[in-house]
C-alpha cells in the first residue's frame, strides 16, 4: 500500500529549499529517488511475544513505523479478530505465509524446539500434500480474505524435495495446481525460497526449474534474500533475469557464515538490491529475521536502517 502524498505549502516550500539546496551540490539531493514504498515486516521475526501478547506486540510494531505485515496465517486466532487489531493500529497485510488450521500449532512447537526437526519436517510436508493443494488453498483463502490479503505464499520445499529431477517435476505441477486454485478463489500464489532451491541437481538449478516450469500469470515469486545470498545467488541477476515474476522481498541478512543477521550488518547490499527490485515489479518488501535473541530490537533496528533507503 502506498502512502499518500500531501502537498501543502509548507512542502513546496521545503521542496524548493531541497531543489536550491541539491543544485548547489550538484543536484544529487534535486534528483534523490522519492520514497515510493513503505516497509513492512514478516510477523514471524516477533512471533514468541505474537504469542504472549498478540496485540501488545502489534502495537509496538505499529510504533516502530511499520505499515505493512506479512503474517503466518491467521496465527491460530480468528482472522476476523487479527483484521481488527491491524485496522485498531493502521496496519495493512498483504500476504501470508501458508499456515492452514492445525498447522500453526506445529510451527509454534518447531520454533520453540518442543519437536523435533524430523517430526517437524514430516507434519509439514503431511500439511503441504501435493495430492490435496486445492483444499489447502482453500483453507488459506479462508484466512486471507478476511484479512484483506491478496498473496498467499508456499513458503518452503524441503531439501528432501528436491533431490531429483522428478521430485522437481512433481512440485512444479503441485505448484501450477496450487496458483490456479489461489487464481480460481481470487487471490496470487507466490513461492519463497530458502537456500536449497539453488543446490544443483545434476546440471540443473531447481529455482530455475520452477521459475521455467510455472505459469507466470498464476505464480510469483518473494525472494528471500539472505538465503539467495548464503546460497551464492546475486538476488539483482534473478530481477533483471526475471521482471515481473517478483512480488515481494525478504529483507533479512546473512553474514559469511550463513547465519542471520540484522540488515546492514551482513553481506546483503540493500542500496544495491531495492532499486533493482523495484524495476522489477516487487511491490512490497518484508524485514525478517529467524528466531532473533530479541525481537523488538532486532525490528526496531532494521525500520531504522532499512526504511530510509526505501
Amino acid at each position: 500500500m502506498i502512502e499518500s502524498l500531501f502537498i501543502n505549502r509548507r512542502s513546496l516550500l521545503s521542496g524548493a529549499a531541497a531543489l536550491a539546496a541539491g543544485t548547489a551540490l550538484g543536484g544529487t539531493a534535486a534528483l534523490a529517488r522519492p520514497r515510493r514504498r513503505p516497509l513492512g515486516i514478516q510477523l514471524y521475526t516477533l512471533m514468541n511475544l505474537l504469542d504472549a501478547d498478540f496485540e501488545g506486540t502489534i502495537a509496538k510494531v505499529a510504533g516502530m513505523g511499520y505499515r505493512e505485515v506479512e503474517t503466518l496465517g491467521s496465527f491460530g486466532k480468528d482472522p476476523a479478530f487479527v483484521r481488527e487489531v491491524f485496522d485498531r493500529h493502521g496496519l495493512v497485510s498483504p500476504s501470508q505465509h501458508i499456515m492452514p488450521p492445525g498447522l500453526y500449532e506445529v510451527f509454534d512447537d518447531g520454533v520453540a524446539g518442543r519437536i523435533d526437526r524430523t517430526t517437524f519436517e514430516r507434519k509439514f510436508i503431511e500439511a503441504f500434500n501435493f495430492n490435496h493443494v486445492e483444499s489447502l488453498i482453500d483453507a488459506c483463502a479462508k484466512q486471507a480474505g478476511p484479512l484483506g490479503q491478496k498473496y498467499i505464499v508456499w513458503q518452503i520445499s524441503w531439501p528432501s524435495q528436491l533431490k531429483s529431477l522428478n521430485q522437481i517435476k512433481t512440485l512444479i505441477a503441485a505448484l501450477n495446481r496450487a496458483a490456479t486454485a489461489a487464481h480460481d478463489r481470487g487471490f496470487q500464489l507466490a513461492y519463497h525460497n530458502h537456500d536449497q532451491e539453488f543446490t544443483k541437481v545434476g546440471n540443473d538449478v531447481p529455482y530455475d526449474l520452477i521459475l521455467k516450469g510455472t505459469d507466470p500469470s498464476k505464480l510469483k515469486f518473494e525472494l528471500d534474500l539472505a538465503w539467495a545470498t548464503k546460497a551464492g545467488v546475486d538476488p539483482v541477476a534473478y530481477f533483471k533475469r526475471y521482471p515481473g515474476r517478483f512480488k515481494m522481498v525478504h529483507m533479512k541478512d546473512v553474514a559469511a557464515d550463513g547465519s542471520v543477521r540484522d540488515p546492514g550488518t551482513g553481506l546483503v547490499d540493500f542500496r544495491r538490491v531495492i532499486p533493482a527490485a523495484e524495476r522489477a515489479g516487487v511491490e512490497h518488501f518484508f524485514v525478517e529475521y529467524d528466531v532473533p535473541t530479541d525481537p523488538l530490537r532486532t525490528a526496531a533496528q532494521a525500520h531504522r536502517y532499512l526504511a530510509p533507503l526505501m
